[in-house]
């Protein structure tokens, strides 16, 4: 597959101006203030809107006023690309999401589609699946949802790993159009029109992310994984587990998963690529984790994801996946032939 363009790794910085520029000109915002804060957040990281929040700057309340602010003003700039359909799209969307130990960093992240989702879709639900967090993650998000009527909560009792949670909200999602994303606030929901403007032609769009902000050993891991997944299955995409992937319905009633794992994505994409289904790509943003620990780089997870990948080498062979323009199509191929090799 080509590697990204300038064009297309510079583009997502130009569909908005930054939160804090937004939060000064909504709110009245001092500079002497915004400046202050921004100073912080080089010193310490995390997120700017939970820097005001945390030092009495802003409310919950006005954060979310900017965030939608903000995504009324992606709408407007990419309501050309989306023609002749119009923001909010005429849809109803699931966004899934599953969620271990995110007590942290859930309600930010619910805070945060509530604000975005109603101006990019005409309906739409939170699925959180709680995968038996060991922390307060499941009792949050029960109290969210009651207060908010579009999140929903589905446990696991105990903890089945990444995979699992994954599958299961898929499952439990009502949608005519069926997203996941991470519950850890990493991805921005302000990204979700790049993936529904490309939505027209396809049945899968996949994000990658354009700047990843990963330690090197997190970027060298997911490189090798990369790698062997592609040459295991012939699933090439720039990035296999970036955890911002949007599917019609009918694409998720066709997938029969049995990972458990990090092995759930190419699970899931592999078996579009068999399906022939359409697949295309599209550049996201990629925040650091502000709180809790991730557990993709876990060895028990790693080595879990090897036991799974060996269970998928069924589907090698039966559909091989060609690069045109930034979208992976299906190619019908038996075992035996040279474009199985």
């Amino acid at each position: 597959m080509k590697e990204p363009s300038v064009k297309e790794v510079s583009v997502i910085g130009l569909e908005r101006p930054p939160f804090g520029q937004f939060a000064r000109q909504i709110l009245g915002l001092p500079s002497e203030l915004l400046g202050d804060c921004l100073k912080y957040q080089c010193l310490a990281g995390g997120k700017l809107g939970e820097i005001f929040r945390n030092q009495g700057v802003l409310t919950r309340e006005q954060i979310a006023q900017v965030l939608r602010s903000q995504a009324q003003w992606v709408a407007r700039t990419m309501e050309s690309d989306i023609k002749p359909a119009t923001f909010p799209y005429p849809t109803f969307l699931s966004m899934c999401m599953p969620a271990y130990n995110e007590a942290s960093n859930i309600e930010d992240t619910l805070d945060a589609c509530c604000a975005v989702l109603p101006e990019f879709v005409q309906e739409f639900e939170v699925v959180v699946v709680d995968d038996g967090s060991k922390d307060k993650t499941a009792e949050v998000v029960g109290r969210y949802a009651e207060k908010h009527p579009c999140v929903r909560l589905v446990r696991h009792p105990e903890n089945r790993g990444y995979g699992a949670a994954v599958t299961t909200g898929l499952q439990a999602a009502r949608g005519d159009l069926i997203a996941f994303t991470d519950s850890d606030g990493q991805f921005t929901m302000l990204d979700l029109p790049q993936l529904l403007v490309r939505l027209p032609g396809h049945s899968v769009v996949v994000g990658f992310r354009h700047a990843r902000a990963d330690n090197w050993m997190r970027r060298m891991n997911a490189a090798c994984w990369n790698w062997l997944v592609r040459t295991v299955l012939g699933v090439r995409v720039r990035d296999l587990d970036c955890a911002f992937k949007l599917f019609r319905r009918d694409v998720v009633e066709r997938l029969s998963l049995t990972s458990t794992g990090a092995c759930i994505n190419a699970e899931i994409l592999v078996q579009c690529i068999r399906g022939g289904e359409k697949i295309c790509e599209t550049p996201v943003t990629h925040w650091p984790r502000s709180h809790g620990a991730p557990t993709g780089a876990a060895v028990k997870v790693i080595l879990k994801a090897f036991r799974e990948l060996p269970r998928l080498w069924k589907y090698r062979g039966e559909a091989q996946p060609q690069a045109v323009n930034g979208t992976v199509s299906a190619q019908t191929a038996t075992a035996g032939t040279a474009s199985s090799k």
